[in-house]
Protein backbone atom coordinates (compact mmCIF):
# COMPACT_ATOMS: atom_id res chain seq x y z
CA UNK A 1 0.00 0.00 0.00
CA UNK A 2 1.32 3.23 -0.59
CA UNK A 3 2.99 5.51 2.30
CA UNK A 4 1.08 8.22 3.18
CA UNK A 5 2.51 11.84 3.76
CA UNK A 6 0.41 11.49 7.82
CA UNK A 7 2.29 8.94 9.01
CA UNK A 8 5.41 10.08 7.49
CA UNK A 9 4.25 13.11 9.58
CA UNK A 10 5.20 11.18 12.78
CA UNK A 11 8.63 10.19 11.82
CA UNK A 12 9.29 13.55 11.05
CA UNK A 13 7.67 15.55 13.96
CA UNK A 14 6.89 13.38 16.75
CA UNK A 15 10.36 10.77 16.97
CA UNK A 16 8.70 7.49 16.00
CA UNK A 17 11.06 6.31 13.27
CA UNK A 18 10.51 2.96 14.01
CA UNK A 19 13.88 1.77 15.32
CA UNK A 20 15.42 2.58 19.05
CA UNK A 21 13.15 5.32 20.06
CA UNK A 22 10.12 4.11 19.21
CA UNK A 23 9.85 2.35 22.25
CA UNK A 24 10.55 5.93 24.47
CA UNK A 25 7.60 7.51 22.39
CA UNK A 26 5.10 4.43 23.21
CA UNK A 27 5.57 5.05 27.22
CA UNK A 28 5.83 8.81 26.85
CA UNK A 29 2.13 8.37 25.67
CA UNK A 30 1.43 6.36 28.50
CA UNK A 31 3.06 7.90 31.46
CA UNK A 32 1.39 11.90 29.77
CA UNK A 33 -1.87 10.53 31.03
CA UNK A 34 -1.03 8.74 33.75
CA UNK A 35 0.42 11.61 35.32
CA UNK A 36 -2.27 13.78 34.16
CA UNK A 37 -5.53 11.30 35.99
CA UNK A 38 -3.00 11.05 39.32
CA UNK A 39 -3.02 14.89 39.30
CA UNK A 40 -6.64 14.91 38.59
CA UNK A 41 -7.58 12.28 41.53
CA UNK A 42 -5.50 14.37 43.82
CA UNK A 43 -7.35 17.02 42.90
CA UNK A 44 -10.96 15.75 43.24
CA UNK A 45 -10.43 14.00 46.55
CA UNK A 46 -8.81 17.03 48.19
CA UNK A 47 -12.40 18.41 47.19
CA UNK A 48 -14.09 16.40 48.50
CA UNK A 49 -11.96 15.96 51.50
CA UNK A 50 -9.65 18.97 52.33
CA UNK A 51 -8.00 17.23 55.50
CA UNK A 52 -6.46 15.19 52.75
CA UNK A 53 -4.93 18.06 51.08
CA UNK A 54 -4.09 20.06 54.92
CA UNK A 55 -2.42 16.58 56.53
CA UNK A 56 -0.68 15.73 53.27
CA UNK A 57 1.03 19.91 53.16
CA UNK A 58 1.72 19.14 56.86
CA UNK A 59 3.56 15.91 56.52
CA UNK A 60 5.43 16.97 53.74
CA UNK A 61 4.13 13.68 52.25
CA UNK A 62 3.90 14.00 48.64
CA UNK A 63 5.42 11.66 46.99
CA UNK A 64 4.09 9.09 44.68
CA UNK A 65 3.83 5.16 44.90
CA UNK A 66 7.42 3.87 43.31
CA UNK A 67 7.00 2.79 39.57
CA UNK A 68 9.59 0.15 37.56
CA UNK A 69 11.20 1.05 34.43
CA UNK A 70 10.49 -1.28 31.02
CA UNK A 71 11.71 0.70 27.72
CA UNK A 72 9.04 -1.68 26.29
CA UNK A 73 5.86 0.28 26.49
CA UNK A 74 3.00 -2.45 27.80
CA UNK A 75 0.33 -1.67 30.04
CA UNK A 76 -0.41 0.14 33.07
CA UNK A 77 -1.18 -2.25 36.38
CA UNK A 78 -1.13 -0.73 39.88
CA UNK A 79 3.13 -0.17 39.04
CA UNK A 80 3.68 1.96 36.06
CA UNK A 81 5.78 0.67 33.43
CA UNK A 82 8.04 4.51 31.93
CA UNK A 83 10.89 5.57 31.11
CA UNK A 84 13.01 7.76 33.87
CA UNK A 85 12.97 10.80 31.93
CA UNK A 86 9.17 10.61 31.10
CA UNK A 87 7.60 12.60 33.63
CA UNK A 88 8.87 13.65 37.65
CA UNK A 89 6.40 11.59 39.30
CA UNK A 90 7.68 13.03 42.69
CA UNK A 91 5.37 16.08 41.98
CA UNK A 92 2.35 13.96 41.77
CA UNK A 93 1.24 13.86 45.87
CA UNK A 94 -0.26 10.22 47.25
CA UNK A 95 -3.99 9.76 48.00
CA UNK A 96 -5.05 7.83 50.77
CA UNK A 97 -6.47 4.75 49.02
CA UNK A 98 -9.49 4.54 51.15
CA UNK A 99 -10.27 7.86 49.21
CA UNK A 100 -9.12 6.94 45.77
CA UNK A 101 -11.12 7.63 42.97
CA UNK A 102 -9.26 5.20 40.86
CA UNK A 103 -9.25 1.75 41.55
CA UNK A 104 -5.48 0.36 39.85
CA UNK A 105 -5.84 -3.00 38.62
CA UNK A 106 -3.08 -5.85 37.73
CA UNK A 107 -1.82 -6.48 34.79
CA UNK A 108 -0.54 -9.68 33.47
CA UNK A 109 0.32 -10.54 29.91
CA UNK A 110 -2.57 -12.53 28.27
CA UNK A 111 -2.59 -16.09 27.68
CA UNK A 112 -1.94 -17.69 24.38
CA UNK A 113 -5.83 -19.14 24.46
CA UNK A 114 -7.22 -15.88 25.26
CA UNK A 115 -5.07 -13.82 22.25
CA UNK A 116 -6.10 -17.03 19.83
CA UNK A 117 -9.73 -16.06 20.22
CA UNK A 118 -8.72 -13.96 17.81
CA UNK A 119 -5.44 -14.58 15.96
CA UNK A 120 -3.80 -17.77 14.45
CA UNK A 121 -1.42 -19.85 16.06
CA UNK A 122 0.83 -18.85 13.58
CA UNK A 123 0.60 -15.01 14.01
CA UNK A 124 1.28 -15.79 17.65
CA UNK A 125 4.49 -18.19 17.33
CA UNK A 126 5.81 -15.62 14.87
CA UNK A 127 5.19 -12.49 17.57
CA UNK A 128 7.05 -14.56 19.73
CA UNK A 129 9.76 -15.21 18.22
CA UNK A 130 10.37 -11.65 17.99
CA UNK A 131 11.49 -12.08 21.84
CA UNK A 132 15.10 -14.03 20.65
CA UNK A 133 15.64 -12.38 17.21
CA UNK A 134 18.75 -10.70 16.79
CA UNK A 135 18.90 -6.83 15.98
CA UNK A 136 19.03 -7.59 12.15
CA UNK A 137 16.48 -10.08 11.99
CA UNK A 138 13.90 -7.55 13.56
CA UNK A 139 14.72 -5.08 11.18
CA UNK A 140 14.93 -7.14 8.49
CA UNK A 141 10.71 -7.97 9.62
CA UNK A 142 10.57 -4.21 10.35
CA UNK A 143 8.52 -2.58 8.04
CA UNK A 144 9.07 1.82 7.75
CA UNK A 145 6.62 4.32 9.12
CA UNK A 146 4.24 1.16 10.22
CA UNK A 147 5.91 -1.45 12.21
CA UNK A 148 8.54 -1.77 14.72
CA UNK A 149 10.42 -4.80 16.56
CA UNK A 150 12.50 -5.26 19.42
CA UNK A 151 12.96 -8.25 21.87
CA UNK A 152 9.94 -6.85 24.12
CA UNK A 153 7.28 -6.06 21.84
CA UNK A 154 6.08 -9.79 22.37
CA UNK A 155 5.50 -8.96 25.81
CA UNK A 156 4.60 -5.67 25.59
CA UNK A 157 1.46 -6.54 23.32
CA UNK A 158 0.72 -9.64 25.49
CA UNK A 159 0.51 -6.94 28.36
CA UNK A 160 -1.46 -4.55 26.12
CA UNK A 161 -4.35 -7.21 25.45
CA UNK A 162 -3.91 -8.65 28.95
CA UNK A 163 -4.73 -4.89 30.45
CA UNK A 164 -8.39 -4.72 28.11
CA UNK A 165 -8.85 -8.18 29.16
CA UNK A 166 -8.45 -7.23 33.02
CA UNK A 167 -10.47 -4.05 32.61
CA UNK A 168 -13.29 -5.98 31.27
CA UNK A 169 -13.29 -8.89 34.04
CA UNK A 170 -13.35 -5.83 36.70
CA UNK A 171 -16.34 -4.15 34.92
CA UNK A 172 -18.70 -7.02 34.68
CA UNK A 173 -17.79 -8.81 37.68
CA UNK A 174 -20.93 -9.93 40.08
CA UNK A 175 -19.28 -7.81 42.59
CA UNK A 176 -17.73 -5.42 41.29
CA UNK A 177 -16.71 -1.69 42.69
CA UNK A 178 -17.23 -0.02 39.41
CA UNK A 179 -18.48 -0.58 36.04
CA UNK A 180 -16.20 2.13 34.36
CA UNK A 181 -12.79 1.03 33.52
CA UNK A 182 -9.82 3.00 31.83
CA UNK A 183 -7.09 0.69 30.03
CA UNK A 184 -3.77 3.17 29.35
CA UNK A 185 -2.34 0.26 26.80
CA UNK A 186 0.52 0.56 24.55
CA UNK A 187 1.46 -0.69 21.92
CA UNK A 188 -2.17 0.05 20.25
CA UNK A 189 -4.25 -2.58 18.77
CA UNK A 190 -7.13 -1.69 16.02
CA UNK A 191 -5.02 -2.53 12.81
CA UNK A 192 -3.80 -5.64 13.93
CA UNK A 193 -5.56 -8.34 11.59
CA UNK A 194 -5.91 -12.33 12.74
CA UNK A 195 -2.72 -13.30 10.82
CA UNK A 196 -0.46 -10.57 10.72
CA UNK A 197 0.47 -7.01 12.73
CA UNK A 198 -0.47 -3.63 10.94
CA UNK A 199 0.22 -0.31 11.67
CA UNK A 200 2.28 -0.17 15.17
CA UNK A 201 -0.65 -2.89 16.66
CA UNK A 202 0.30 -6.60 16.66
CA UNK A 203 -2.46 -8.12 18.24
CA UNK A 204 -5.67 -7.00 18.82
CA UNK A 205 -6.66 -5.40 22.54
CA UNK A 206 -10.32 -4.69 22.02
CA UNK A 207 -11.20 -7.32 19.47
CA UNK A 208 -9.49 -9.96 21.97
CA UNK A 209 -11.31 -8.54 24.72
CA UNK A 210 -14.50 -8.20 23.33
CA UNK A 211 -14.46 -11.59 22.21
CA UNK A 212 -13.47 -13.23 25.79
CA UNK A 213 -16.46 -11.26 27.12
CA UNK A 214 -18.83 -13.50 24.99
CA UNK A 215 -16.80 -16.35 25.50
CA UNK A 216 -16.48 -16.18 29.25
CA UNK A 217 -20.38 -15.31 28.82
CA UNK A 218 -19.93 -11.82 30.79
CA UNK A 219 -21.50 -10.34 28.32
CA UNK A 220 -24.11 -11.32 25.39
CA UNK A 221 -24.04 -8.70 23.28
CA UNK A 222 -20.68 -6.28 23.28
CA UNK A 223 -20.81 -2.36 21.41
CA UNK A 224 -17.56 -1.76 19.88
CA UNK A 225 -17.19 2.00 19.23
CA UNK A 226 -14.07 3.17 17.78
CA UNK A 227 -13.78 6.97 17.42
CA UNK A 228 -10.09 6.96 16.18
CA UNK A 229 -9.70 8.88 13.44
CA UNK A 230 -8.02 5.61 11.58
CA UNK A 231 -10.53 2.76 10.29
CA UNK A 232 -10.23 -0.31 13.25
CA UNK A 233 -9.83 -2.72 9.88
CA UNK A 234 -8.28 -5.86 12.46
CA UNK A 235 -11.55 -5.48 14.60
CA UNK A 236 -13.89 -5.11 11.86
CA UNK A 237 -12.04 -8.13 10.00
CA UNK A 238 -12.30 -10.17 13.21
CA UNK A 239 -15.69 -8.97 14.35
CA UNK A 240 -17.18 -8.81 10.73
CA UNK A 241 -19.08 -12.18 11.07
CA UNK A 242 -19.96 -12.31 15.01
CA UNK A 243 -23.66 -11.05 15.49
CA UNK A 244 -22.82 -10.58 19.01
CA UNK A 245 -20.31 -7.90 18.71
CA UNK A 246 -21.37 -5.01 17.03
CA UNK A 247 -18.51 -2.73 15.17
CA UNK A 248 -19.13 1.38 14.73
CA UNK A 249 -16.36 2.99 13.64
CA UNK A 250 -15.94 6.66 12.65
CA UNK A 251 -12.84 7.94 10.61
CA UNK A 252 -11.31 8.71 7.60
CA UNK A 253 -11.14 7.62 4.56
CA UNK A 254 -9.86 8.42 1.15
CA UNK A 255 -8.37 5.86 -1.63
CA UNK A 256 -6.97 8.36 -4.06
CA UNK A 257 -3.25 8.26 -4.01
CA UNK A 258 -3.50 11.80 -3.69
CA UNK A 259 -4.96 11.90 -0.57
CA UNK A 260 -4.92 8.60 0.93
CA UNK A 261 -4.93 8.07 4.79
CA UNK A 262 -4.12 5.01 6.80
CA UNK A 263 -5.21 2.55 6.50
CA UNK A 264 -7.81 3.36 3.03
CA UNK A 265 -10.27 0.44 4.58
CA UNK A 266 -13.82 1.19 5.91
CA UNK A 267 -16.58 1.90 3.47
CA UNK A 268 -20.30 2.79 4.38
CA UNK A 269 -21.12 -0.17 2.66
CA UNK A 270 -19.81 -2.94 5.23
CA UNK A 271 -22.55 -4.01 7.18
CA UNK A 272 -21.45 -7.29 8.38
CA UNK A 273 -22.29 -10.91 6.92
CA UNK A 274 -24.54 -13.65 7.38
CA UNK A 275 -25.87 -13.61 10.94
CA UNK A 276 -24.16 -10.44 11.85
CA UNK A 277 -25.57 -8.18 9.25
CA UNK A 278 -26.26 -5.28 10.37
CA UNK A 279 -24.16 -5.29 13.33
CA UNK A 280 -20.98 -3.46 11.44
CA UNK A 281 -21.20 0.71 10.57
CA UNK A 282 -18.88 3.10 9.34
CA UNK A 283 -19.28 6.57 9.44
CA UNK A 284 -16.79 7.81 6.99
CA UNK A 285 -14.99 10.98 6.39
CA UNK A 286 -13.54 11.85 3.29
CA UNK A 287 -12.25 15.25 4.19
CA UNK A 288 -10.13 16.36 7.58
CA UNK A 289 -11.74 19.44 9.64
CA UNK A 290 -14.21 17.75 11.23
CA UNK A 291 -14.91 18.80 14.83
CA UNK A 292 -17.24 18.88 17.66
CA UNK A 293 -20.14 20.09 15.35
CA UNK A 294 -19.93 17.03 12.68
CA UNK A 295 -19.21 14.12 15.56
CA UNK A 296 -22.30 15.54 17.99
CA UNK A 297 -24.10 14.93 14.23
CA UNK A 298 -22.55 11.74 14.07
CA UNK A 299 -23.75 10.39 17.32
CA UNK A 300 -27.21 12.04 16.69
CA UNK A 301 -28.26 10.67 13.79
CA UNK A 302 -26.11 7.28 13.87
CA UNK A 303 -24.41 5.83 17.46
CA UNK A 304 -26.57 6.64 19.81
CA UNK A 305 -29.25 5.10 17.65
CA UNK A 306 -27.40 2.10 16.89
CA UNK A 307 -26.33 1.79 20.73
CA UNK A 308 -30.00 1.88 22.10
CA UNK A 309 -31.21 -0.42 19.52
CA UNK A 310 -28.81 -3.09 19.55
CA UNK A 311 -29.00 -2.87 23.84
CA UNK A 312 -25.61 -4.32 24.63
CA UNK A 313 -24.44 -5.74 27.87
CA UNK A 314 -21.40 -4.23 27.70
CA UNK A 315 -19.53 -0.87 25.87
CA UNK A 316 -15.85 -1.20 24.73
CA UNK A 317 -14.25 2.24 22.91
CA UNK A 318 -11.28 2.42 20.99
CA UNK A 319 -10.41 5.23 22.44
CA UNK A 320 -7.73 6.74 19.38
CA UNK A 321 -7.60 10.43 20.36
CA UNK A 322 -5.80 11.23 16.87
CA UNK A 323 -8.81 13.24 15.96
CA UNK A 324 -8.61 15.51 18.38
CA UNK A 325 -7.54 19.52 17.25
CA UNK A 326 -4.02 19.77 17.56
CA UNK A 327 -2.89 15.90 16.95
CA UNK A 328 0.06 15.25 14.06
CA UNK A 329 -2.05 13.47 12.09
CA UNK A 330 -5.59 13.72 12.46
CA UNK A 331 -6.03 17.15 11.60
CA UNK A 332 -9.47 17.34 12.99
CA UNK A 333 -10.77 19.69 15.51
CA UNK A 334 -12.38 17.84 18.33
CA UNK A 335 -11.79 19.41 21.91
CA UNK A 336 -12.13 17.88 25.41
CA UNK A 337 -15.04 19.40 26.06
CA UNK A 338 -16.82 16.97 22.54
CA UNK A 339 -15.06 13.91 24.44
CA UNK A 340 -16.60 14.67 27.78
CA UNK A 341 -19.67 14.85 25.58
CA UNK A 342 -19.46 11.70 23.16
CA UNK A 343 -18.58 9.50 26.73
CA UNK A 344 -21.64 11.04 28.89
CA UNK A 345 -24.28 10.28 25.91
CA UNK A 346 -23.00 6.38 26.25
CA UNK A 347 -23.89 6.63 29.74
CA UNK A 348 -26.55 8.48 29.55
CA UNK A 349 -28.07 6.19 26.21
CA UNK A 350 -27.87 3.14 27.96
CA UNK A 351 -28.03 4.01 31.66
CA UNK A 352 -25.37 4.46 34.32
CA UNK A 353 -24.64 0.96 35.28
CA UNK A 354 -23.49 -0.39 31.93
CA UNK A 355 -20.30 -1.39 31.81
CA UNK A 356 -17.92 0.46 29.63
CA UNK A 357 -14.12 0.55 29.26
CA UNK A 358 -12.43 3.00 27.43
CA UNK A 359 -9.40 1.27 25.59
CA UNK A 360 -6.18 3.32 24.42
CA UNK A 361 -5.51 3.36 20.75
CA UNK A 362 -3.94 6.22 18.74
CA UNK A 363 -3.11 9.81 19.45
CA UNK A 364 0.44 11.17 18.38
CA UNK A 365 0.51 14.48 21.23
CA UNK A 366 1.05 13.61 24.51
CA UNK A 367 -0.01 16.02 26.37
CA UNK A 368 -3.30 16.46 24.11
CA UNK A 369 -3.76 12.93 24.67
CA UNK A 370 -3.71 14.07 28.40
CA UNK A 371 -6.54 16.69 28.27
CA UNK A 372 -8.74 14.70 26.33
CA UNK A 373 -8.59 11.34 28.53
CA UNK A 374 -8.77 14.09 31.59
CA UNK A 375 -12.37 15.17 29.79
CA UNK A 376 -13.45 10.80 29.39
CA UNK A 377 -12.17 10.07 33.17
CA UNK A 378 -14.44 13.42 34.52
CA UNK A 379 -17.45 11.84 32.78
CA UNK A 380 -17.02 8.37 33.79
CA UNK A 381 -16.87 9.59 37.19
CA UNK A 382 -20.19 11.83 36.77
CA UNK A 383 -18.20 14.79 37.33
CA UNK A 384 -18.85 18.06 35.68
CA UNK A 385 -16.94 19.42 33.22
CA UNK A 386 -15.27 22.88 33.87
CA UNK A 387 -13.93 24.38 31.65
CA UNK A 388 -11.32 27.32 32.33
CA UNK A 389 -13.36 30.29 30.90
CA UNK A 390 -10.32 31.76 29.66
CA UNK A 391 -10.38 28.21 27.41
CA UNK A 392 -13.43 29.02 25.49
CA UNK A 393 -10.95 30.75 22.55
CA UNK A 394 -8.94 27.90 22.51
CA UNK A 395 -11.49 25.96 21.66
CA UNK A 396 -12.51 27.90 18.82
CA UNK A 397 -9.36 27.13 17.42
CA UNK A 398 -8.94 25.07 14.55
CA UNK A 399 -6.36 22.98 12.68
CA UNK A 400 -4.02 25.43 9.68
CA UNK A 401 -5.69 23.08 7.09
CA UNK A 402 -9.28 22.92 8.71
CA UNK A 403 -12.16 24.39 6.24
CA UNK A 404 -14.09 25.05 10.22
CA UNK A 405 -15.03 28.92 10.58
CA UNK A 406 -14.23 30.17 13.87
CA UNK A 407 -18.00 29.87 14.98
CA UNK A 408 -18.29 27.69 18.37
CA UNK A 409 -17.37 30.29 20.47
CA UNK A 410 -21.47 30.96 21.42
CA UNK A 411 -22.33 27.53 21.67
CA UNK A 412 -19.74 27.16 24.50
CA UNK A 413 -20.34 29.97 26.42
CA UNK A 414 -24.25 28.92 27.20
CA UNK A 415 -25.05 27.41 30.71
CA UNK A 416 -24.84 23.39 29.46
CA UNK A 417 -22.78 23.28 26.37
CA UNK A 418 -21.42 19.76 26.98
CA UNK A 419 -24.41 17.37 25.90
CA UNK A 420 -24.64 15.54 22.36
CA UNK A 421 -28.00 17.55 22.08
CA UNK A 422 -26.54 21.43 22.44
CA UNK A 423 -23.93 20.68 20.49
CA UNK A 424 -26.22 19.22 17.40
CA UNK A 425 -29.05 21.94 17.69
CA UNK A 426 -26.05 24.86 17.04
CA UNK A 427 -25.94 22.93 13.83
CA UNK A 428 -29.44 22.87 12.95
CA UNK A 429 -29.87 26.65 13.88
CA UNK A 430 -26.34 27.25 11.53
CA UNK A 431 -27.95 25.39 8.53
CA UNK A 432 -31.17 27.56 9.06
CA UNK A 433 -29.63 30.94 8.77
CA UNK A 434 -27.26 29.49 5.91
CA UNK A 435 -30.56 29.01 3.96
CA UNK A 436 -31.57 32.66 4.24
CA UNK A 437 -34.73 30.87 6.55
CA UNK A 438 -37.13 34.48 7.19
CA UNK A 439 -38.15 35.05 10.27
CA UNK A 440 -40.45 36.84 12.24
CA UNK A 441 -40.07 39.58 14.60
CA UNK A 442 -42.38 40.31 17.65
CA UNK A 443 -44.30 43.17 15.34
CA UNK A 444 -45.05 40.33 13.17
CA UNK A 445 -43.25 41.68 10.10
CA UNK A 446 -40.92 38.59 8.48
CA UNK A 447 -37.05 39.70 8.00
CA UNK A 448 -35.02 38.09 6.11
CA UNK A 449 -31.35 37.02 8.11
CA UNK A 450 -29.99 36.36 4.19
CA UNK A 451 -27.61 39.25 4.46
CA UNK A 452 -26.01 37.75 8.15
CA UNK A 453 -26.17 34.45 7.56
CA UNK A 454 -23.01 31.99 7.44
CA UNK A 455 -22.26 29.61 4.49
CA UNK A 456 -22.53 26.06 5.65
CA UNK A 457 -19.06 24.89 6.10
CA UNK A 458 -17.83 22.11 3.47
CA UNK A 459 -16.87 19.85 6.27
CA UNK A 460 -20.39 19.88 7.74
CA UNK A 461 -21.97 19.23 4.37
CA UNK A 462 -19.83 16.69 4.04
CA UNK A 463 -20.80 15.38 7.05
CA UNK A 464 -24.39 15.40 6.56
CA UNK A 465 -24.23 13.47 3.54
CA UNK A 466 -21.77 10.81 5.16
CA UNK A 467 -24.32 10.29 7.63
CA UNK A 468 -27.16 10.02 5.67
CA UNK A 469 -25.60 7.55 3.53
CA UNK A 470 -24.59 5.18 6.82
CA UNK A 471 -28.25 5.85 7.68
CA UNK A 472 -29.44 4.12 4.61
CA UNK A 473 -27.52 1.37 4.36
CA UNK A 474 -28.12 0.47 8.29
CA UNK A 475 -31.66 0.54 7.99
CA UNK A 476 -31.78 -1.85 4.65
CA UNK A 477 -29.44 -4.45 6.66
CA UNK A 478 -31.47 -3.79 9.13
CA UNK A 479 -34.73 -5.06 7.25
CA UNK A 480 -33.09 -7.58 6.16
CA UNK A 481 -32.14 -9.29 9.37
CA UNK A 482 -33.70 -8.02 12.38
CA UNK A 483 -33.09 -11.18 14.31
CA UNK A 484 -30.08 -9.81 15.91
CA UNK A 485 -31.49 -7.28 17.88
CA UNK A 486 -33.36 -9.79 19.92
Amino acid sequence: QPSSQEEEAVDHHHHDPGTSEAPYENCKRITAIHHRLLRLEYKLVSDMFPWVHTQQEESGNTSSTSYTSNAAGGALSHRLQHHPQDHDYSLVPKVNLRTRRFIPLACHPASRETIELCHTPEHYDKMKRTSILSEKELADIAVPHDLYFNNWTFLAASLAVGGVVECVNAVTHEHTSSTRAIALVRPPGHHALRDRPMGFCYFNNVAVAAKHAIQTHRARKVFVLDWDIHHGNGIQDITYDDPNIFYLSIHRASKSEKHWFYPGTGDHHEVGEESAKGTNLNVVWGLGGMGDTEYAEAFRNVVLSALEAFDPDLIIVACGLDAAKGDLLGDCGLSPAMYYAMTNSLLNTCGQDIPIVIAQEGGYNPELNADCMEAIALALLNEPWKEDPTAYEELTFWSSKSLLPQHTRHVLQTKNPYTIERYYYHAEQEEEQSKGIASTTTSGHATNNHHNHTKVPRTRAHALASIKRTNQVFQKSIQSNPRFWY
